[in-house]
């Protein structure tokens, strides 16, 4: 798959390299890794079922198809549109995605 002409916020999704608490999380910068809602603030969390994302949703994965899913998404221009929206919601609005005060 070509990704050159993907845009910033759809490979910081697919890498997991972005404003996700469990990416964060690893090198120390937040003291958790769970999104505000409560939930493990993973990418998947907020693809599927984060209610702070719930605009662009898209359908749940099956946990052991979790790669044939991610393929899925990133062979999909709308799925991938629906990323990049997520991404840029969570990058504008930061503040409502940490569960520290």
């Amino acid at each position: 798959m070509r990704t050159e002409s993907w845009r910033r916020e759809e490979k910081t999704f697919f890498t997991g390299h972005g404003p996700f608490p469990t990416y964060v999380h690893r090198f120390n910068l937040i003291t958790s890794e769970y999104c505000s809602c409560g939930g493990i603030g993973s990418k998947l969390h907020y693809a599927t079922e984060c209610p702070l994302t719930e605009s662009w949703h898209l359908r749940k994965l099956v946990s052991h198809l979790i790669h044939a899913w991610l393929c899925q998404v990133a062979g999909n221009q709308q799925s991938r549109n629906k990323i990049y929206n997520i991404v840029r919601f969570m990058l504008a609005n930061s503040q409502l995605f940490s569960p520290d005060p």
